[in-house]
């Protein structure tokens, strides 16, 4: 170590590192008497260290107890021959050590074996107490952060920032044994970090504390030292100019040989500039954290949204989305196209609120005030608004009086937000939040998470009402385009159309079923490629037409599909389609004779009047590969109670079953439910084959022949 005074570094590197080296748990305190170098008090960790020790002893005695070795691993009573001598030497010469790094053999409470230990002797020689002046404090403070102390000696060795460490470690002595345990010895750098010098002797350090001192800590410390503890506490305290600094603290009680506390040493730090980027650091976390939630929540709200495509359903669960989460509870509203208020919903986190959520929802329409936040908001007189306490005013003027009003303090007011739902730059909705009386009010931060959900919310509730919206329009063409079936003598027909769960509810899919001049009855089922409004129009179009060449001349089946792939092929239609034509005769003796064509389609199956289940044979082409395709017909008899299923594929296919289990399935089915009236064995049909929908459309024909 290189003598002489302590040196101020210029990038203040070895003060800013002392928290982070040395702080959190008390040091290892002796009292050496100067001269022949006995050690004569030494505080609990100190005895740790060298456990068993007898005092007075040798401070080169109680060295080679505790172990200690010098950084290069050397015994510190044992220096190198013309090397300086040992710290703990220099101490006991009265030399003043501004701190050195070396290591103990034992653990104790405030390191593990070998830890690093930083030792700093300071000679009380200027203490003006009474039997202080020839003896030496030597404390030896634990590093913690091995990195930063081995920064701090790099430093070291040209910045002499051991002696800045040294001369930046404020000590106190204060002595129990007199009343208030007044100080009786300061280091100079207490009054560099204080203010306060030699006129604070004789008096309690009480003086550092003020009105915002942490009366628990004090506390704290004054019940471990009267127990004879160590104790670290971080304490607001304030200089003698009146500025406030963050002081760390560890006092350690030092013992004569009769375990009597003959003295308290105190370290103190300023960790000012540390505990200023902490609370720097945690509210960067906090409000990283805060804007991670706002975007969680705000996806988890999208994401609940936009699986809904029915607009009425997504205005009632809205609420429900932002309910505990955000609010305590909330209601939404919508205008409808002549701008009345319509399809409102409320929900409330707590679920024995449920009723009066309910309630409540069947009063907002008049118990809403048109001078209501809520109303102004829709009416577009007021932006997002934030109301941070609902009061007697804002009730008087938005609240009719009665049931409405004692709703809403029974719900919880609080504070309150409002955010329009807009749509293409207009206002189609609000949604109107309450934090209630138990939670934080809302503030700024809630209000621009609000106006986000705002949007998402109504470009969402925006899309669902287009998706109806088309939807309806697609249903209107399909219907039109799918009528009823004709009534034909001695015969019943029922016809379904299912459209797709994911599709635009329309597709390809079709059937008809008419009766002929000549008296037969005509049954039909196709399935155009496709699942938009593209293929529900060529599939319109194909319908058309095979109703036209059925009915023109009283073709049969196969006719009419040579036919309709001549007729498509010279008006250039490039229409692809399954189908299967059926004709069912009128009854001969009883017995109708029936007729097909099959063109790429699913067989159509046959339930006897026993209860047998059969296929109707054929294969094909599929319809629209030009003209003069093989066309095959064929036939079989009818009998009383017979029935014809026609079907197209999205009954039967699934990408989890083969199609023959599932023919299978089917054949089983219609056999079961055989004596059903005909709309009832549509209807439990496709439920039992289809118990969670289909992803594809489904039209089926059941034919049932009823005379005898």
């Amino acid at each position: 170590m290189t003598d002489g005074p302590p040196t101020a570094l210029a990038d203040g590197s070895a003060t800013e590192l002392l928290p982070s080296v040395m702080h959190g748990r008390p040091g290892a305190v002796l009292l050496v008497r100067t001269g022949d170098g006995t050690v004569l008090v030494a505080n609990p960790v100190a005895e740790q260290l060298a456990p068993g020790q007898q005092l007075p002893c040798d401070l080169e005695e109680w060295s080679r107890a505790a172990g200690l070795q010098a950084e290069d691993g050397s015994q510190l009573d044992r220096p190198d021959l013309g090397q300086p001598s040992s710290p703990l030497s220099r101490v006991a010469a009265g030399q003043p050590i501004q701190g050195e790094r070396v290591s103990a053999q034992r653990e104790t409470d405030l390191s593990g074996a070998r830890e690093p230990l930083w030792v700093v002797g300071l000679p009380l020689a200027d203490a003006e107490a009474e039997g202080l002046s020839d003896l030496a404090l030597v404390v030896m403070l634990p590093l913690r952060e091995h990195q930063a102390v081995a920064e701090a000696q790099e430093s070291a060795a040209q910045l002499r920032s051991r002696a800045v460490v040294a001369s930046d470690l404020s000590f106190t002595i204060s002595d129990p044994s007199r009343p208030d345990n007044p100080l009786v010895w300061v280091n100079p750098a207490f009054e560099r970090t204080t203010g306060y010098g030699k006129e604070v002797l004789g008096r309690n350090c009480r003086f550092l504390q003020g009105e915002e001192t942490d009366r628990a800590a004090v506390a704290r410390i004054r019940a471990a030292l009267a127990a004879g503890e160590n104790v670290t506490e971080l304490l607001l305290n304030y200089r003698k100019d009146g500025t406030a600094f963050w002081n760390e603290v560890v006092i350690s009680p030092v013992r004569d040989t009769d375990g009597r506390v003959t003295h308290h040493v105190g370290v103190q730090y300023d960790v000012t500039a540390r505990i200023h980027a902490e609370r720097e650091r945690d509210e960067a976390l906090a409000e990283a954290r805060s804007a991670r939630g706002r975007l969680e929540f705000l996806s988890r709200v999208t994401d609940g949204l936009s699986t809904l495509l029915d607009p009425d359903e997504a205005l009632h669960v809205l609420p429900s989305l932002v309910v505990p989460d955000f609010a305590l509870w909330a209601f939404a509203s919508v205008l409808d196209a002549s701008g009345r208020v319509q399809h409102v919903s409320a929900t409330h986190a707590d679920e024995a609120r449920a009723a009066d959520a309910a309630r409540l929802e069947e009063l907002l329409g008049t118990g809403l005030l048109p001078d209501s936040f809520s109303s102004r908001v829709l009416r577009g007189e007021l932006g997002p608004t934030l109301v941070p306490l609902v009061g007697r005013a804002e009730m008087a003027r938005g609240a009719a009086d009665g049931e409405f009003t004692r709703l809403l303090h029974v719900l919880g007011l609080g504070s309150v937000l409002v955010v329009p739902l807009r749509a293409r730059g207009v206002i189609t909705g609000c949604l109107t939040m309450f934090s209630g009386p138990d939670r934080p009010p809302f503030d700024d931060d809630d209000l621009r998470t609000a106006v986000d959900l705002g949007l998402r919310a109504g470009l969402a509730l925006e899309n669902a009402r287009l998706y109806a919206q088309q939807r309806n329009t697609s249903e209107v063409l399909q219907r039109s385009l799918l009528t009823p079936p004709r009534h034909s003598e001695g015969l019943a027909v029922a016809t379904r159309y299912y459209p797709a769960a994911e599709a635009a509810q329309v597709g390809g899919d079709w059937y008809d079923a008419f009766v002929q001049p000549d008296g037969c009855t005509t049954v039909v089922i196709g399935d155009v490629m496709g699942h938009d409004v593209s293929a529900a129009a060529a599939m319109g179009q194909l319908r058309t037409l095979v109703r036209g060449i059925a009915y023109d001349r009283n073709a049969e089946p196969a006719d009419v599909v040579r036919r309709l792939d001549t007729v498509l092929d010279g008006l250039g239609m490039t229409t692809l389609a399954t189908a299967i034509v059926l004709q069912v005769s009128e009854a001969v003796d009883g017995v109708r004779r029936a007729r097909w064509c099959v063109a790429g389609h699913l067989p159509a199956v046959l339930v006897h009047p026993a209860g047998e289940v059969t296929q109707l044979s054929g294969t094909g082409i599929v319809v629209g590969l030009g003209p003069d395709q093989r066309r095959n017909q064929h036939e079989t008899d009818l009998l009383p109670g017979s029935i014809v299923l026609l079907y197209t594929d999205g009954l039967v296919e699934r990408r989890d079953r083969s199609m023959g289990e599932r023919l299978a399935e089917l054949h089983d089915t219609v056999a079961d439910l055989a004596d059903r009236p005909l709309d009832e064995l549509c209807d439990e049909l496709i439920r039992r084959m289809l118990p969670d929908g289909s992803d594809d459309d489904v039209a089926l024909v059941l034919v049932r022949v009823l005379d005898a």
